[in-house]
């Protein structure tokens, strides 16, 4: 469950909520997953700052879609 806990780690107020959703929607869990992903390919890139930008976008993408999920 590393993915769960990277999103735990962004969104520490809402973890009840972001475990939950995580158990019950294959929509969710999908987003956790590429967001553990995208957030481990940045520490893989930090050195490329070209690519190290194209994850940070990425991931406050993916921050966006997620929040949404939980002001839900």
């Amino acid at each position: 469950m590393k993915c769960v806990s990277s999103v735990v780690r962004r969104f520490t107020t809402q973890e009840l909520a972001v475990r939950r959703l995580y158990a019950s929607d294959p929509e969710f869990k999908s987003l956790c997953e590429d967001y553990s992903i995208a957030t481990d390919a940045l520490e893989r890139w930090k050195a490329d700052e070209g690519k190290a930008e194209d994850y940070r976008q990425l991931i406050r993408e993916l921050e966006d879609e997620i929040n949404e999920y939980l002001e839900r």
